[in-house]
């Protein structure tokens, strides 16, 4: 399913593509050679008062002054279809179909080699043997990237515009090979000079989202709107370098009621900039924009609204009260959908039965589709030594097996309880993949506007009846509510933007954020839903 790649990022099977002219790479999207800081950095984002502009250009000054390193880093929109279908990596690690993404992309510690897509870094010496290998290239140079336990990562911007959810976090990437084990069904990348990895794509702990942030207009996580707010997050591995990023942003102005603690917990990784040590990555989501256009233009522009740095000690800190594996939030209430929604035995079945008596005839057979766990939480994910798929400890996840579609005329109908309606979640996601590489190509979110309704399949006036979803998956439209599933072949966005007939595919389902605990719901805690894919038969 998936290859290894080789160090290098520039290789020839990228030769079709423009040549960036920055760094002279093909296939740069996602181009890392920015200018270190200078004294105009400021200016190139306009989107920021004078007054803010003054407080960043005093944080780096004082950080300078007492001996640091800053070095300016990008968060920048990820469209991981793009990349998959050119051929630059070979999973979409379960991508949330319709969903952004954007990453951090930073340049090198002050003394790391650069990698060949990169610049050298502030204070790099080509001639120093005691330089650090470079980081891994996997998705793009400077997304994932290791870390000295003394450094620190600040974000300070605008959160995104009114969205259901929005979240931040720190991610174990990619961590070197355990000896003797075979990693053929696993992503890999790196050489003897960097050392060999797989990916792990784990969360450092629960979401910074938008039910919980620290913004001007939420200060100290207090109730309000978090939207297109000022933030601070700061990513550090210890507790010292944590208050002395924060003392340099009070010092500069900031206010200590938006900063937000981002923190990587050393017990369950090997930080470091030597050969081996594990990479790290940092993810920004969000999920059903309610003005399309405003959250879209905030994506596409995140350089107008989001400064990150990296911060190096000059002279390393002997670094002596690292942050703990902290306490996650807990999953359960207490109280389970099945108390909830009392008949949901009886309802489902019925709710099945009438399904298939709509679309059953002498063309179609059914088959129900079972479902199952998709994806562990994080730690667990390092535990166990598997992918994760960069989790999302707001979601619960959860899949169909896979099938085919094999005939324009097949369809699947998703099915079963409404989380939103039964308060189990503030909102979910269901979505189309394919097998091969995991790409999100459609999708469906079902909110508190009772958008796929299954009143049609129960007596008028049912009260239950609002407690359950019911969508309809297709290649076409038939009844005016499907969600469209794309072909891969032909795609005018690109081959990973769709899947075709006769490739394995299944459905994933997102439940997010139980609203009494702002985490997702506890996996036995809901029923998951069900699936029916109606195949069309063969002529005899």
């Amino acid at each position: 399913m998936h290859k290894t790649h080789s160090y290098y990022f520039n290789t020839p099977s990228y030769s079709s593509s423009t040549m960036c002219n920055s760094c002279k790479t093909y296939s740069c999207l996602y181009c890392v050679n920015t200018p270190m800081y200078n004294r105009n950095f400021s200016r190139q984002f306009s989107n920021y008062t004078n007054a803010e502009d003054t407080k960043i250009t005093g944080f780096i000054s004082t950080l300078e002054d007492r001996g640091f390193i800053v070095q300016e880093g990008k968060l920048k929109y990820f469209d991981i279809l793009k990349l998959v279908s050119e051929g630059i990596i070979d999973t979409a690690f379960a991508n949330n179909a319709g969903a952004p993404y954007a990453t951090y992309l930073l340049p090198p510690a002050p003394n790391q080699d650069p990698s060949p897509a990169q610049k050298p870094p502030k204070g790099y010496n080509p001639n120093n043997p005691n330089n650090y290998p470079a980081n891994i290239e996997y998705a793009a140079p400077g997304l994932d990237y290791k870390l000295r336990a003394d450094e620190a990562i600040v974000l300070i911007g605008k959160t995104p515009p009114t969205a259901y959810n929005f979240s931040y976090k720190s991610y174990l990437g990619f961590i070197e090979n355990e000896p003797s084990k075979d990693y053929s069904n696993t992503i890999t990348v790196g050489n003897d000079y960097t050392g060999f990895y797989h990916n792990i794509g784990a969360s450092m702990g629960d979401q910074i989202n938008n039910h919980n942030i620290w913004t001007d207009n939420t200060p100290y996580g207090s109730p309000g709107d978090p939207f297109n707010s000022s933030t601070i997050i700061i990513t550090t591995a210890d507790k010292g370098i944590n208050e002395q990023m924060r003392d340099a942003l009070i010092k500069s102005g900031f206010n200590p009621g938006i900063m937000n603690d981002d923190n990587i917990p050393m017990g369950l990784t090997n930080i470091g900039l030597e050969k081996g040590k594990d990479t790290f990555s940092f993810i920004m989501r969000a999920a059903i924009w309610l003005d399309h256009d405003a959250g879209w233009n905030y994506i596409n522009n995140l350089k107008n609204y989001v400064k990150v740095l990296r911060i190096t000690p000059k002279t390393p800190y002997s670094y002596t009260n690292l942050w703990p594996i902290p306490n996650l939030k807990m999953h359960e209430t207490g109280t389970t959908e099945f108390q909830v929604v009392h008949y949901a035995r009886n309802e489902l079945n019925y709710l099945r039965n009438e399904i298939i008596k709509k679309y059953q005839n002498e063309e179609y057979k059914p088959v129900d589709l079972d479902s199952k766990l998709w994806i562990l939480d994080g730690y667990e994910g390092i535990l166990q030594d598997v992918p994760v798929y960069y989790d999302n400890r707001d979601g619960l996840y959860i899949r169909t097996d896979n099938f085919q579609l094999e005939t324009d005329e097949d369809f699947v109908i998703l099915y079963g309880v409404d989380h939103v309606q039964a308060e189990f979640a503030t909102f979910f996601n269901i979505s189309f993949y394919g097998e091969e590489y995991w790409n999100g190509v459609a999708g469906a979110n079902i909110t508190d506007e009772l958008k796929y309704p299954a009143t049609e399949y129960f007596p008028k006036d049912y009260k239950n009846s609002k407690c359950y979803y019911a969508v309809k998956m297709a290649r076409k439209v038939e009844e005016g509510n499907e969600v469209i599933i794309p072909y891969s072949t032909g795609n005018p966005s690109g081959s990973a933007y769709g899947v075709d007939n006769n490739e394995d595919a299944y459905v994933g389902f997102r439940i997010y954020a139980n609203p009494e605990t702002n985490v997702a719901p506890a996996i036995f805690d809901v029923i998951w839903s069900r699936a029916i894919l109606f195949r069309k038969k063969k002529k005899q």
